[in-house]
């Protein structure tokens, strides 16, 4: 059987690739490929709008009084003519009914009162906020005598790249505003400003989106988004967002301990070098070599070298330095886990103790 003898949608597609039909079958009815093409673009239309309309509720416009505002001025009057004078501006995102809302750290920053309009256009005080300044995660309570609409967390782990997401925000103080694109790299740093691994996008962002929803298709929170990359000041095509599978682990240690306990091990790691990738026959990316161990650590304890190359760690597989931090600062504390390494080419499995950061 050819695909010629499939019903015409199947095959007009599966034709155009094989070349096994003539090219008058393919091409000759073009009416019926170009409802073909109509209706797939319509049911991503489709998939589109129902992520978003379920998760828009739950996304609200954060306005953070600045500190240095006279303390005179009506506290109320959130958007009128000189809010953005006033008011740090961007957005946030409600994790549960109770009101507790995530955004950035970077948007309350230096504030001296928290509000917040929903999408229903509902005006509600924020208190209590708690930070984390290194992750730029910050959280707050929405003060409310009823369950607030709220976002279930996705999966961040299991994206890849080019899946499609919606950004959801308020840039430039425009509430509810959608952006689409898809994830077009994983595990970004930027040291400098955000500390820990991060999802790189072409939804376009700008400034007024810190704090937002990044959310797949199923309308779950996939990240928070964080910064842009750009020479102009607005969206170039490069956009970050803070994956939702860190955001689980700071919202969670902000709501119950008021800070982030991280693990250390009191080691520094690098990438290796491709003369010793290729002695080791690792990709380059396929673990990292230990350059210092501070004395009287958990590493040292556990009977790490200098220039042992690690492999993984708690059964978690470390392809980059970013990676090896990452995964070490989750790890609950004073409990002991393996540690992969390499040592003069030989295998050698440790266990290592970490304790908590001061």
């Amino acid at each position: 059987m050819t695909f010629c003898a499939f019903p015409k949608i199947i095959a007009s597609l599966a034709i155009i690739a094989s070349g096994l039909c003539p090219a008058s079958s393919v091409w000759g009815d073009d009416q019926e490929l170009k409802l073909l093409a109509k209706s797939q673009a319509k049911s991503l239309s489709i998939a589109f709008q129902n992520a978003a309309t379920q998760a828009m509720p739950a996304v609200v416009t954060v306005l953070a009084k600045r500190a240095d505002v006279d303390s005179t001025l009506d506290e109320l009057d959130l958007l009128d003519s000189n809010s953005t004078r006033n008011f740090n501006i961007g957005s946030g995102v409600i994790l549960d009914e109770k009101g507790l809302c995530v955004t950035n750290h970077h948007v309350i920053k230096d504030t001296k009162g928290i509000r917040v309009r929903l999408a229903d256009g509902r005006e509600l005080q924020g208190d209590n906020p708690v930070s984390d300044p290194s992750s730029d995660l910050a959280i707050f309570r929405i003060a409310s005598d009823t369950p607030l609409p709220h976002v279930n967390l996705g999966n961040s782990d299991r994206l890849v790249i080019g899946d499609w997401v919606i950004a959801i925000g308020s840039p430039f103080a425009l509430e509810q505003t959608v952006s689409v694109g898809i994830i077009s790299s994983k595990g970004r740093a930027l040291s400098r400003l955000v500390e820990g691994q991060l999802l790189q996008t072409d939804a376009a962002i700008n400034p007024g989106n810190s704090g937002g929803a990044l959310i797949d298709l199923d309308g779950q929170l996939i990240g928070i988004n964080t910064a842009i990359m750009t020479t102009s000041g607005a969206f170039q095509g490069v956009g970050f967002a803070i994956p939702s599978a860190r955001v689980q682990w700071i919202t969670r240690e902000l709501s119950e301990f008021g800070k982030v306990r991280r693990a250390k091990v009191g080691m520094r790691v690098e990438p290796l070098t491709q003369a010793l990738a290729d002695e080791l026959k690792l990709p380059v990316r396929g673990g990292v070599i230990v350059t210092r161990i501070n004395p009287d650590s958990p590493a040292q304890k556990a009977g790490v070298q200098i220039e042992d190359v690690i492999l993984e760690i708690a059964q978690q597989r470390v392809f980059t330095p970013e990676d090896f931090r990452s995964v070490v600062e989750q790890l609950p504390a004073d409990k002991a886990y393996p540690i992969s390494i390499i040592r003069s080419k030989d295998k050698q499995t440790l266990e290592i103790t970490p304790v908590t950061s001061e």
